[in-house]
């Protein structure tokens, strides 16, 4: 059984899940009271009574959670910290058709420690700021806590209150339904859910992000959610390159058997490919090839396809941005976009598909000869080998200039969006904790 779904199982069994986390809360400053059992979800329980090594290694007990009104189900993406401990953000992210508020604002948290036994304490680490984050319209939300030292080694409870309710779930609203109904006031009462994790674990992941004096969350979500979503990005260029290499490779070998095939001394002629990529070449070495292993493999071409970009991908990031580098000065990258979408080329450049096989007495191998006629196979053969070669290779570039080269910009918009339309909540009433 996979983790998560034990972690599930668990919480459900001992009535642990996110209705019930603020049941463990006590008192707090006076704002609500609860009674009852800690949220638990993730292996939670178990390595929390595991003993000091689950606790020095366990980051994060809650990888899901559901807002006990609303109904809406998302997960933690991780627990994040700085080198010297003393910051650490919580990143979750709903499901992408859930609705939920955009602004910061709406939001509050409350935090509490707990021991190894799912008690209730106090929290350890002083002087916990926190800050609330949403990231655009992305979905992804996250707890940003700055301590005056770095984390002790101790269980937390977040409790996270959304005071919008975007959503109305029957089920969520009527009482008594269900095993996983509200079962406390406080949840009742707000839309609310709950995440364990222990932000002084050898288990957290450090980002960049973290390391500034001031936090950029456009930075932090490039970190947690675009990395590797850039990384991936690439790797399908660059196996795209390869097989573009490999495409040239056939259509070079292909052509040269033109010259040796041959049926009562007749030849096919090398055909004249489009202009469209008939110059073109991948130059560089793979990975493999390289002796510091970093690949420089690249397409010279004159030509770009409609709706293609022309981006040298390998110096930049999604972070600095490569729309910067590609939209004419004055242009909105919206509007750069657009007009991509919509273009069309404008000459008449030929296709693959219409290229002509000449024969070396001047007649056509595809008019003049029947396709069934068993003596010209040869020259056929060799004729449908060399086409594929190339409509592979032409419908290769196409991809890479266009739909794998947009998957990286893609992720340049959701930056932006992130900058554009982030917001932040910091007061003081940001985030309460039990001390």
């Amino acid at each position: 059984m996979a983790i998560k779904d034990q972690a599930m199982s668990f919480a459900k069994k001992f009535k642990l899940t996110s209705h019930h986390a603020i049941e463990r809360f006590g008192i707090l400053f006076g704002i609500f009271a609860i009674t009852g059992a800690l949220v638990i979800g993730g292996s939670g329980a178990a390595a929390m009574k595991a003993g000091s090594d689950a606790l020095a290694h366990t980051a994060l007990y809650t990888p899901t959670f559901t807002t006990s009104k609303t109904d809406l189900s998302g997960d933690v993406d991780g627990v994040y910290t700085n080198k010297t401990g003393d910051k650490a953000l919580v990143m979750m992210h709903f499901g992408d058709r859930a609705q939920i508020s955009y602004n910061a604002s709406d939001y509050e948290a409350f935090l509490l420690g707990s021991d190894k036994q799912l008690n209730s304490e106090t929290v350890s680490t002083q002087g916990i700021r926190g800050s609330f984050h949403v990231f655009g319209s992305t979905g992804y939300v996250g707890v940003l806590l700055d301590a005056s030292e770095p984390f002790d080694r101790q269980i937390l409870n977040l409790t996270i209150r959304s005071n919008a309710e975007l959503t109305f779930d029957e089920r969520a609203h009527s009482e008594g339904e269900g095993e996983d109904a509200p079962k406390d006031a406080s949840f009742d009462l707000y839309d609310q859910w709950a995440v364990l994790f222990n932000p002084g674990a050898e288990g957290t992941e450090e980002i960049p992000a973290l390391e500034s004096e001031s936090f950029d969350p456009a930075r932090a979500y490039y970190d947690v959610v675009l990395k590797k979503q850039e990384s991936e990005a690439r790797s399908e260029l660059e196996n795209q390159l390869l097989a573009m290499r490999t495409d040239l490779a056939q259509i070079e070998a292909y052509t040269a058997d033109l010259q040796t095939t041959k049926v009562d001394g007749l030849f096919l002629q090398p055909p004249t490919p489009p202009a469209t990529i008939a110059e073109d070449e991948i130059v560089g070495e793979s990975a493999s090839e390289a002796e510091d292993g970093e690949s420089t493999l690249k397409l010279k071409t004159d030509y770009v396809v409609p709706g293609g970009f022309d981006l040298n991908w390998r110096s930049g990031n999604v972070y600095d941005g490569y729309l910067d580098v590609l939209v004419p000065s004055g242009q909105s990258y919206v509007d750069y976009l657009a007009e991509k979408n919509e273009e069309e080329s404008e000459e008449d450049y030929g296709s693959v598909s219409g290229m002509k096989w000449t024969l070396s007495d001047g007649s056509d191998l595809q008019n003049d000869y029947s396709s069934s006629d068993v003596t010209m196979r040869p020259l056929t053969n060799i004729m449908n080998n060399l086409s594929q070669a190339y409509q592979n290779y032409d419908k290769h570039k196409q991809e890479y200039q266009s739909s794998l080269m947009l998957e990286l910009l893609r992720l340049d918009v959701q930056l932006r969006d992130v900058q554009s339309n982030g917001s932040v909540r910091n007061d003081e009433d940001t985030l309460t904790v039990l001390y």
